[in-house]
């Protein structure tokens, strides 16, 4: 079989078709071999044009980029040995020449929108146009120009051949000479756009956080940190992130007003994900309160909502026999669970004395339907029905904002057994450290809340945490 390799000049000489240039291409990218192959051959080439443009050779300049093999024949005679002993002297000679400019073409300089939802840190990749999303591979549609390449490689612009390479999705070849660029803040944030292209969240953003501790004003690591956060779903951060973008000073104006496009864009998705929860649980609740409730579908379909609706149809039931109907969906309920955390709650509020509990459980209801209820808070807190305390604190938000309420809060959720009531406790705890302006302890614990969530499946609303 004959191996690839072989049409290493042909393709520098540019005499393979189209479809073949690009199969090597793809080969060239893992093989070390040939990469070193043409290392080798960019540089001997790019020695000889310098020796020539020196020895003043007249000749006119080509309309394209002139093929190695019959360029080197023709000059080998006069060219070559100058070449040669131009290259004994490399590093001093071209550490003292004014470098060229690599140009614009290799960082899609002409194109009228960006493809890379998000930003490079180098300059020539970070010129603001409108996105559209990369649809298929545009790397065949925009090949890089080699000769500038090796030039760029000669100057060690690792980020620069980094950034026309993730231009054009070429992620493997992107990370590779980001791997051999020196450490800066740049360079994390660009080694967490490659992440990012692959939808490692937490990996970006851990790369981010180092930058930003470098550069705490780094805008490009700003608006990526706000796509790492808006992946994992912390769409309050993400939108923070982007506003911090919009008010940086002195940046184009472009990125200015997308940035704070994106912002409102968050906002309005993270209301309308609450408002979508809410009608849902509600529309679910009154389903249970009024035995209309196909209860196999709902468990089946949507056992997460139906876990959030059952904990309001117990809190708001006003009877011990309405308590009880509900056993049955939340053994059902359990056996997705693996545990009987929601049976054992019904049985317990069961046994409540409804005299006393009867009033305060309707006046929760009018809370779930959204109505204001003066005072309830305060009476719910002396009375023992711990919880519809815990409950309305959920509903007004009043555990993140004191102290006392979030620590009764977590000793219920604590003494509940009940993952999902731990999970709340815990997202309360992070909003109560954002309210007091701890917002990366309070990023800190949210993680950590979303991670254990997702470990459970589809039993639980993650997307509620924030």
């Amino acid at each position: 079989m004959i191996s690839p390799c072989t049409n290493l000049h042909f393709f520098v000489d540019g005499e393979l078709s189209a479809p073949d240039a690009e199969v090597f291409r793809q080969h060239l990218g893992r093989c070390p071999e040939c990469e070193a192959g043409l290392r080798d051959l960019l540089q001997l080439e790019l020695l000889a044009s310098r020796a020539l443009g020196s020895a003043s050779v007249a000749e006119p300049p080509p309309a394209k980029v002139t093929p190695l093999r019959p360029w080197m024949q023709r000059v080998s005679r006069t060219v070559v040995p100058v070449a040669l002993a131009a290259g004994l002297a490399a590093v001093g000679v071209f550490r003292l020449q004014t470098q060229p400019e690599a140009p614009a073409d290799v960082w899609l300089a002409g194109a009228d929108v960006r493809t890379l939802e998000a930003r490079l840190s180098h300059p020539m990749a970070d010129r603001f146009l409108p996105y559209e999303p990369m649809r298929g591979t545009s790397g065949a549609a925009n090949p890089l120009p080699l000769r500038p390449l090796a030039e760029l490689e000669e100057q060690r612009d690792f980020r620069g051949i980094a950034a026309a390479y993730a231009l054009r999705g070429d992620w493997q070849q992107a990370e590779s000479f980001l791997s051999r660029a020196p450490a800066s803040a740049d360079r994390d944030n660009d080694r967490a756009v490659v992440a990012l292209s692959g939808q490692r969240w937490e990996e970006a953003l851990d790369l981010l956080g180092g930058a930003l501790r470098q550069e705490p004003r780094h805008a490009q690591a700003l608006w990526n940190r706000g796509l790492a956060l808006r992946g994992l779903g912390l769409l309050k951060q993400a939108e923070a992130s982007f506003r911090d973008v919009a008010s940086l000073p002195g940046q184009e104006a472009g990125w200015k007003v997308a940035a704070e496009k994106r912002a409102d864009e968050l906002r309005a998705l993270r209301d309308a994900e609450a408002a979508r929860w809410r009608r849902q649980v509600r529309e679910t609740w009154t389903q249970l309160t009024e035995k209309t409730a196909d209860a196999s579908y709902l468990v089946h379909q949507q056992p997460a909502v139906t876990r959030a609706a059952l904990y309001e149809a117990v809190r708001s039931a006003t009877s011990a026999g309405a308590v009880a109907s509900l056993l049955p969906l939340a053994a059902a309920l359990d056996r997705l669970g693996e545990g009987t955390v929601l049976q054992d709650y019904v049985r317990a509020v069961a046994a409540h004395d409804f005299q006393a509990r009867a009033p305060l459980a309707e006046d929760y209801a009018r809370l779930v339907k959204g109505e204001s209820v003066p005072g309830l808070l305060e009476r719910l807190r002396v009375s023992q029905e711990t919880d519809l305390y815990v409950g309305a604190l959920l509903h007004t938000g009043e555990a993140a904002r004191d102290a006392e309420s979030l620590k009764a809060l977590q000793r219920y959720a604590h003494g509940s057994r009940d993952p999902w009531l731990n999970l709340l406790a815990e997202r309360e705890r992070a909003r109560s450290e954002d309210a007091s302006g701890r917002a990366a302890n309070a990023e800190h614990l949210l993680l950590a809340t979303l991670r254990t969530c997702g470990a459970y499946n589809t039993l639980f609303p993650c997307a509620e945490i924030n």
